[in-house]
């Protein structure tokens, strides 16, 4: 990228801030900034959850495995025991004391849980995939944000460009209208009006420049890079769309993260749904203990045991019958929920794809705008040097110019933000290529 030191005091200072050789050092396309994305911290948050919901996952998995424990307990006791003695008919009594380390092995194995255990395992296995959707979510908002930062610092370079040319431009009238003037052929009004034109685009030229650093520097925060490179994917051209308005709407109800989301969401009500109504049956477990040091076992308790058991809540502090009720009305606003989404869909799709169609026209109707500025300025420049055209014909002319092949490049770029933001709606971005080619192809730095 290179830009003309035709700017004086600011534009000077600001030209300093990006030297040419900085741009020039290292090119970024645009594939590799969606790369250099993955490094995001918003996004390296979102797979921090993604991970700790994977975790929790494979944390449930053993849900229905039986339970081995093992308990160790310093004991002493005393136990005074009563019997008879048949042969002399009289009662005997003896008196056990006894001190140890009691240790016990203990099993417990869930066998029946109407259904809770496997309805948890679900619901978290759910939960994974409204995160992953979730991550989906941002990683589309993201690439957006930065396809609309790439190419609007794309189109920020080139109307630079534009402006510093009609800056130059104008300065050549300026000095030939000093000239002119002194020499006799047009008025000081003519000159000063020059001038006055020649001040406008030197503020438009600067103001041309902030916007561009601005813009740069949000590219460089989004991607957290040090330095900014030079970008080497040209700004795309329009081109017509080949697919329908229902090819849209059908791709995004396919693809969009947010009706995964929905899905999502959906199992985990209907598992809590097993959840609540399998609390109001019974369960059935399979229990065990073992001794290991039966010198320290009670006398009244077996040295092993093995068992089959049930349980059964009659009351519980909560209301079984209420959850239910709770969870059915979750169920109900998730339906109209994903029935909302769906139409909210269907109406941003088509919004969007009408802006496409709009800002093509735009686009196709300022080329024609442009040639016409492009003539009309050449022949008011001649016209003056000729005597037939007066000073502010010839400013006029020239930053009508300007102002054309600025609307020009933001159309170009409002409908490339258009088209990004109708497929991150399909939820496929990668398709912006088939109907931009420009972002297959690269362009050297020093053209930019």
């Amino acid at each position: 990228m290179h830009f003309r030191s035709s700017l004086a005091g600011l534009t000077a200072m600001l030209l300093l801030l990006m030297p040419d050789s900085t741009l020039r050092a290292t090119t970024l396309s645009l594939p590799d900034a969606e790369q250099r994305l993955a490094s995001n911290r918003t996004l390296l948050a979102q797979q921090a959850d993604v991970d700790a919901w994977q975790a929790q996952q494979r944390a449930l998995n053993s849900l229905n495995l039986p339970q081995l424990s093992i308990t160790i307990a310093g004991i002493a006791y005393e136990k005074e025991v009563t019997f008879d003695i048949p042969v002399i008919n009289q009662p005997a009594e003896l008196d056990v004391f006894r001190s140890g380390i009691r240790s016990q092995m203990n099993l417990l194995w869930p066998l029946y849980t109407g259904g809770r255990t496997n309805a948890a395992q679900q619901q978290v296995a759910a939960r994974v995939t409204e995160a992953e959707a979730e991550q989906r979510l941002l990683q589309l908002q993201l690439l957006k944000r930065l396809f609309d930062l790439y190419f609007s610092s794309q189109m920020m370079q080139q109307v630079v460009q534009v402006r510093e040319q009609a800056l130059q431009t104008l300065d050549a009238h300026v000095h030939k209208a000093r000239r002119f003037e002194q020499e006799g052929l047009i008025t000081q009004l003519n000159r000063m009006q020059a001038e006055v034109a020649q001040a406008e685009a030197r503020r438009s030229a600067v103001q041309a420049r902030r916007q561009l650093i601005d813009v740069q520097a949000a590219l460089q925060n989004l991607l957290q890079l040090d330095a900014l490179s030079c970008l080497s994917t040209p700004l795309p051209q329009p081109v017509a769309l080949t697919e329908s308005i229902d090819w849209f709407v059908a791709e995004a109800r396919r693809n969009n993260p947010v009706f995964s989301q929905l899905q999502a969401k959906d199992r985990q009500v209907k598992q809590q749904l097993r959840i609540e109504q399998g609390k109001k049956l019974p369960e059935v477990f399979l229990v065990g203990s073992y001794d290991l040091n039966r010198a320290a076992t009670p006398l009244t308790e077996p040295d092993w045991s093995i068992g089959l058991g049930m349980r059964y809540h009659f009351t519980t502090p909560v209301n079984r019958q209420a959850s239910v009720d709770a969870v059915l009305s979750r169920q109900q606003q998730l339906d109209h929920s994903r029935d909302q989404a769906d139409a909210d869909m269907q109406l941003a799709v088509e919004s969007s794809y009408r802006t496409v169609l709009q800002h093509l026209e735009q686009f196709e109707l300022l080329q024609q705008d442009l040639e016409l500025a492009r003539e009309h300025a050449r022949l008011q420049r001649h016209a003056f040097e000729e005597g037939m055209a007066t000073s502010l014909d010839v400013t006029d002319a020239r930053l009508k110019q300007a102002a054309a092949e600025v609307e020009a490049l933001q159309a170009a770029f409002q409908y490339s933000s258009a088209l990004a933001q109708l497929t991150q709606l399909t939820g496929r971005p990668e398709l912006l290529a088939n109907w931009l080619p420009a972002l297959l192809q690269q362009q050297s730095c020093a053209s930019i």
